[in-house]
């Protein structure tokens, strides 16, 4: 029998590897938006990692007063996940992709999806990696 902390345990993984692979699965490989199926990948391996370890190490100013997240730790998610699009979109470039999405398009789903994972607490590692790929598809 699995105690309380181990099914959440459990669930935040599922959502995590779910919140990766759902964008991949869902790209429908060519196209003009060679970023959306990296969706999951930027959301939570780069976006959420670094939001939270800057968050909890940095963060002085909570975006409420009951919640953990921070204005530091959303800021340094979106600041990283911009990064690596820096370095990500002229590999995909050299390999015949090309970005048609401008970097102020990409900087708003970026910055929207950074907001919306600040104020999200319930299954946010599922959620947050599909409203990405939306606008990255947009």
């Amino acid at each position: 029998m699995l105690s309380h902390g181990s099914e959440h345990l459990i669930v935040s993984h599922f959502s995590l590897v779910l919140g990766c692979a759902l964008p991949i699965w869902m790209s429908s490989g060519f196209n003009d938006r060679p970023l959306s199926p990296f969706a999951g990948i930027l959301s939570l391996g780069i976006g959420d990692t670094m939001a939270s370890m800057v968050g909890h190490k940095y963060g002085v100013l909570r975006w409420s007063k009951t919640g953990k997240k921070t204005v530091e730790g959303t800021a340094a998610g979106i600041t990283s996940v911009m990064a690596v699009c820096f370095v990500l979109v002229p590999i995909l470039a050299s390999m015949g992709y090309i970005l048609s999405q401008g970097w102020w398009s990409l900087l708003v789903a970026m910055t929207a999806t950074g907001m919306l994972e600040a104020y999200t607490a319930q299954l946010d590692n599922a959620f947050i990696p599909l409203v990405f790929y939306s606008l990255l598809c947009l």
